[in-house]
């Protein structure tokens, strides 16, 4: 093979591999996939609101038992005393039962603030739950799109994989200086190194080329540079 078409062919295989990267990375599945891991975040911000608000009813629960517990000790002790009303004038066993009065007032109020603290606890905790639903959902449906996102990447860096082989085996058929100049316009110019003169212009640029320029290509060897993009440019040899 020539140095003209194995410069052209190479050029062609880069080409493909640079489209089909881009296939790989522009993958529908990992786009949606991305997707769902932001919404998925998004989703546990609101599941550790909803796990702290229903962390701090429950706290509030157990407080206010311990202090129902605590008060109704304290009314069956006062119960007692008033019950048994030894010793005990009148007047203290009336002190003792307007106090037997608040206490047990004072119960009745936290039970039904508790019972209000408890439906909130209830709320919360249905609540999460619905969140850890979503959150299941978008583990399985996530796994889904994991497993079709590998079985077209894994077909794609296989194409890819072959013709990073093919692309080794035609720049192998290049001369080295050649090679290297190739290389240097390519990465210049974002992944095209190479174009073909047709007529005046280059095919890449396509700039009209003044004909002293176009003249110095086609005396000069077949593969030049062109004057306005520097890539190098196929002066003759292609329909052959």
């Amino acid at each position: 093979m020539d140095q003209v078409h194995a410069l052209l062919r190479l050029s062609d295989k880069d080409l493909e591999v640079v489209r089909v990267r881009k296939q790989l990375e522009e993958l529908p599945e990992k786009t949606a996939i991305l997707q769902l891991r932001k919404r998925v975040k998004e989703i546990e911000v609101l599941r550790a609101k909803a796990q702290a608000y229903v962390d701090e009813a429950a706290r509030v629960v157990h407080r206010h038992e311990d202090e129902i517990a605590e008060l109704e000790c304290k009314i069956e002790a006062e119960q007692t005393k008033i019950t048994e009303g030894k010793g005990m004038s009148p007047k203290e066993i009336h002190d003792m039962s307007r106090e037997l009065d608040a206490l047990i007032r004072r119960k009745d109020k936290i039970e039904m603030t508790t019972m209000a603290v408890m439906q909130k606890l209830e709320d919360g905790k249905a609540q999460t739950a619905q969140i850890d639903g979503a959150l299941s959902k978008a583990a399985t449906k996530e796994q889904t799109l994991i497993a079709a996102y590998q079985q077209k990447g894994t077909e794609l860096q296989k194409d890819i994989a072959r013709m990073d082989a093919e692309r080794a085996a035609l720049a192998a058929v290049l001369k080295p200086e050649l090679l290297v100049n190739y290389e240097d316009a390519r990465a210049a110019k974002h992944g095209i190194g190479v174009g073909i003169l047709k007529g005046n212009m280059c095919s890449v640029c396509r700039v009209e080329l003044p004909a002293g320029a176009v003249s110095t290509l086609v005396t000069g060897p077949e593969i030049g540079k062109c004057p306005y993009c520097h890539r190098l440019i196929i002066t003759r040899g292609v329909d052959e």
